[in-house]
């Protein structure tokens, strides 16, 4: 089974783009894609998990809803974030440094990763290039499964070397290869740190960004079955409890 790990059903670009859920499942078709994570973003958390799951409803067969906070929110987040799962079933959480007003602080996320090992899920951390911080909070929540997107950086292959070692130092930490501009590392990220801790993930949005142009990525380095056939898969799959 091919899981992307990592599909937005309202984005976190420039334009604030939603995405129409039909045309997400479509898009999986086109990319030969079984199922996809997907959540909602740039919404306070509430409106953003009841987004996601309208979109879900129905097409659960394909879309794996994730669960997303605004670590501003505070106990409200928590309490929505603790609604989607327990209540909807939500699989996995997706916080944002980006979407914090001022300095990300241990004040504001640590909270969200120690509610996150409580409830069993993986955190989908989008640490924007501040591997340090990415380590202090690995550290300081071991039992939080981690999820670290982009290999930590999109464009920058050296800050995704700072990403690859912190995964090969902690076991809590996994690398998603999404929307990827130095897609060799990709490779470099499987030699170092194991295909077992390494997944696939698109960034994408329908009619906007495709999961086929991340997953030709994946594909195009000589990784063998056994390897692909974990990061395509089946380390999502054991992380979300599928």
């Amino acid at each position: 089974m091919v899981i992307d790990s990592h599909v937005h059903l309202k984005g976190g670009d420039y334009f604030r783009r939603e995405f129409d859920p039909d045309a997400t499942v479509r898009m999986l078709d086109d990319a030969g894609i079984d199922r996809a994570c997907v959540f909602s973003m740039s919404l306070p958390t509430q409106e953003s998990n009841e987004l996601t799951r309208r979109g879900v409803k129905g097409r659960e067969d394909r879309l794996i809803p994730y669960a997303h906070a605004l670590p501003e929110e505070g106990e409200l987040a928590r309490q929505e974030v603790l609604r989607a799962v327990e209540k909807w079933g939500f699989r996995g959480l997706k916080l944002h440094l980006g979407e914090v007003r001022g300095e990300p602080t241990d004040e504001l996320f640590l909270p969200f990763l120690e509610q996150a090992a409580e409830l069993n899920i993986p955190v989908l951390l989008d640490c924007i290039n501040q591997p340090e911080l990415a380590k202090r909070w690995v550290e300081a929540v071991p039992e939080a499964k981690i999820i670290i997107p982009h290999l930590g950086s999109p464009l920058d292959q050296f800050m995704v070397d700072q990403f690859i070692r912190l995964c090969q130092s902690h076991d809590n930490v996994w690398l998603d290869t999404s929307y990827s501009h130095v897609p060799w590392k990709i490779r470099d990220a499987v030699h170092f740190c194991g295909a077992e801790k390494v997944i696939f993930g698109s960034d994408g949005g329908a009619g906007y960004y495709p999961s086929s142009f991340e997953l030709a990525k994946v594909n195009a380095y000589d990784l063998v079955s056994e390897e692909l056939e974990l990061i395509l898969g089946g380390n999502i799959t054991r992380l979300i409890g599928l």
